[in-house]
């Protein structure tokens, strides 16, 4: 392999094991862990790319670092973790972390269902999508987050980070798409919130959700709502 900035782990992480590797990116690349689940038909999806990247298209996507595994967990989306048990000799989870802990599949506590991905924009700035999650939304998620690298724009992780970031009461001006929205009309909306990036001190932030609609949420709380992505109309709204 020409370069180090994809590979391919076995064995039982920790997130400081990750963050280590953010460090030493510095700030250049963002850092994706991906973990594709052999007992999903899905994860199709997430391997096929992560085999582009190492036929050479990472070579196209420089400010990437893609570290994947495979994991053979059963896939039980109403089981916690902490309930897990082994099949075979009813072992606490800890142990079988042990046994996992070899050159073929790859175990971290951040995606505890092995199954899923997260994208490291920072040490602090994490967006994770596991469990149960949207397979075709994997690629555009990581390019929305290259192109925004380095932007004033940020990213939440679906409804769960909208609904988390309202329930931690931050405060910003949240975009949600939904599966219909065009790429070029968010491409357009990128560049209509870049535009006004001198003159506003508001954090904005993009969603993947149902709905079409522009929040002005503060400390958790909505204050203003429109349909649709007049940003400028927001903007009035904030003003008065």
């Amino acid at each position: 392999m020409a370069t180090n900035r994809i590979k391919k782990l076995g064995g039982v992480y920790k997130d400081e094991d990750f963050k280590k590797l953010l460090r030493q990116l510095n700030g250049r690349a963002i850092l994706v862990i991906t973990v594709i689940n052999q007992h999903c038909e899905e994860c199709i999806k997430l391997h096929k790319f992560v085999g582009q990247l190492e036929q050479g298209f990472i070579d196209k996507v420089p400010q990437l670092v893609m570290v994947y595994g495979i994991s053979d967990l059963p896939l039980m989306d109403d089981q916690s973790p902490s309930s897990r048990r082994s099949s075979k000799n009813n072992e606490p989870e800890e142990k079988e972390h042990k046994k996992l802990g070899d050159s073929r599949i790859l175990s971290w506590k951040g995606i505890p269902e092995g199954h899923g991905y997260a994208i490291f924009l920072s040490e602090t700035d994490v967006l994770t999508y596991h469990g149960v999650f949207e397979h075709d939304e994997y690629v555009s998620n990581i390019i929305d987050n290259i192109r925004r690298f380095r932007s004033s724009i940020k990213t939440l992780a679906g409804l769960k980070g909208k609904r988390i970031f309202m329930e931690k009461k931050r405060s910003g001006i949240v975009i949600e798409t939904s599966g219909t929205t065009q790429n070029s009309q968010i491409l357009e909306l990128e560049k209509k919130v870049t535009s006004y990036e001198s003159k506003m001190k508001i954090p904005v932030y993009f969603c993947k959700g149902m709905m079409q609609e522009i929040s002005y949420i503060v400390e958790g709380e909505v204050k203003h709502k429109i349909k649709g992505f007049n940003f400028d109309k927001l903007l009035r709204k904030i003003k008065r």
